[in-house]
């Protein structure tokens, strides 16, 4: 018997999945609260650099106190070291040698300040790897929401009738009736389950739509469901011998092109003097998907200052929707997805190289535009060169006496070169949302140093006074202290006499 599904003119079309999206720990959770909680990207991802970097200023401020206090004791000791850097200046190995004597003599410690400074380097690489998990998640899940306005409009030209599903019995086979009937169950508005007796080639109506159970090729018990209302050309089919329902959706041709030929007259010339019908009319519903995620697209841009797309790097030559799939791919590699029952799959089986086409067809300008001018880029150089010139010249003097040759003084002068360009690299490769996050976090470590150098001079200068006074009267230390001591008394006793 001929099935009800070649009664239909229609051609398939494919569905974007939906649900999908790669999996955060709590750290990334932690992350995207922050910034979505914002709501605008750009300041979110600021928010979350400043919780980050007040996480970590305690260990930063306990470090430059204590390498105030060592560069204190480094002051106290730099005729010896001059003495030393004279005396070995040949000779790097006895230099190294009679130095670190000289260091613990005085209780100087290279590594003093150390211990903070790895607590603070691990809390954020830690937060990056939270960051960027959290980057490539929200990258993605910007490609999952533009699929579900794409199916929905698409979705919108048909009806979702009642999940219909199979009765089986204990040893889970159909039950099957004497005169080849079949049950139907399902699960009503109120919770109930309700059946139904159906047989092969039975159509009825129900819920708007119109189910027919037939035969289709291995499928002995297929339910095809189309809607009553002639002006919905969307329909549906699926296997009852599955114990769940996957749906197949299809263009019925024949309603799409009478409903054209009433509605939109161009559109209804343009497919019927095509030379592949069927091809023009999947064409056309795809384009009814692709405008609605390219309208969610201009409603929900994840744009910041001059960037389209933070999602990509603030450079020209991107875009801030990815000119092809395999460009979109790079920033994946094989990214495992998580499904909506939490199963996992590789990202270009739920993804693939068709779905990303029909979905960004709309969007063909935001594949050819810039994606920035480099603007981020360039600020977050020219604040890391900044930062670490600042900090070169807090650190001279600890520096200078490093090595004999002066090879501690060069090293810093290569990281002020080698730090912008690592900056750089990073800034090229990785996304803009990436390049805001160095940057602030620049401005907030030039900010503390600049304020810590400030505050910390004016805490530390009267201790510095009183090295002064003992480097060039050749007082002992003990000598200097009583003498302010006394001084201070003989103020108070003024004081009380008036």
């Amino acid at each position: 018997m001929q099935s009800f599904m070649t009664l239909l003119n229609s051609v398939g079309i494919s569905l974007l999945q939906e649900g999908y999206q790669i999996g955060l720990d709590w750290l990334g959770q932690f992350v995207r609260a922050i910034i979505e909680s914002v709501g605008i990207i750009g300041v979110g991802i600021i928010c979350f650099t400043l919780i980050l970097k007040a996480i970590t200023l305690p260990f930063d401020v306990y470090q430059r106190v204590k390498t105030r206090k060592q560069t204190l004791i480094m002051r106290g000791m730099r005729e010896d070291l001059d003495k030393l850097q004279q005396q070995y200046a040949n000779d790097k190995t006895m230099y190294n040698q009679k130095m670190m004597e000289l260091y613990k003599k005085n209780g100087y410690s290279m590594f003093g300040a150390c211990l903070p400074m790895i607590i603070s380097f691990v809390v954020i690489i830690v937060a990056f790897q939270g960051f960027n998990a959290y980057s490539r998640y929200a990258n993605l899940n910007f490609f999952v929401e533009m699929s579900g306005d794409y199916n929905a409009a698409i979705l919108a030209n048909g009806e979702q009738g009642i999940d219909y599903l199979l009765a089986r019995g204990e040893d889970g086979n159909i039950l099957v009736g004497e005169d080849g009937s079949v049950t139907f169950v399902w699960t009503d508005e109120a919770g109930e389950e309700q059946q139904r007796t159906v047989r092969q080639n039975e159509s009825f109506t129900e819920n708007g739509c119109t189910y027919t159970m037939s035969e289709v090729g291995n499928v002995k018990y297929y339910l095809t469901v189309v809607p009553e209302n002639t002006d919905k050309y969307i329909f549906y089919g699926y296997s009852l011998e599955a114990t769940s329902v996957s749906k197949a959706y299809s263009v019925d041709t024949d309603r799409l092109s009478a409903w054209l030929q009433a509605n939109d007259a161009e559109a209804y010339e343009s497919i019927s003097s095509a030379e592949n019908f069927d091809s023009a009319c999947l064409d056309y519903v795809k384009g009814i998907g692709a405008t609605a995620a390219k309208n969610w697209y201009e409603g929900h841009r994840a744009n910041f200052l001059w960037v389209e797309n933070v999602w990509y790097p603030d450079v020209s030559y991107n875009h801030p929707i990815p000119q092809d799939y395999a460009t979109f791919r790079q920033n994946f590699g094989n990214t495992q997805v998580t499904l909506s029952d939490g199963t996992t799959a590789p990202l270009q089986n739920i993804f693939s190289e068709q779905n990303y086409n029909d979905l960004t067809a709309g969007l063909a300008q935001e594949k050819e535009e810039p994606n920035g001018y480099f603007g981020l880029i360039i600020l977050s150089i020219g604040l890391m060169v900044l930062s670490q010139f600042v900090m070169m010249k807090s650190q001279k003097e600890s520096s200078q006496y490093q090595t004999v040759d002066g090879q501690g003084a060069r090293t810093q002068k290569i990281m002020l070169i080698m730090m912008p360009l690592i900056y750089a690299i990073f800034a090229f490769m990785y996304s803009a949302a990436f390049t805001i996050y160095m940057l602030i976090s620049s401005l907030f470590s030039l900010i503390v140093t600049l304020a810590s150098n400030f505050i910390l001079g004016r805490i530390f200068k009267k201790k510095e006074e009183k090295q002064v006074i003992e480097i060039n009267t050749n007082k002992p230390k003990w000598l200097i202290e009583r003498e302010a001591r006394e001084k201070e008394e003989n103020k108070k006793k003024k004081n009380k006499d008036r």
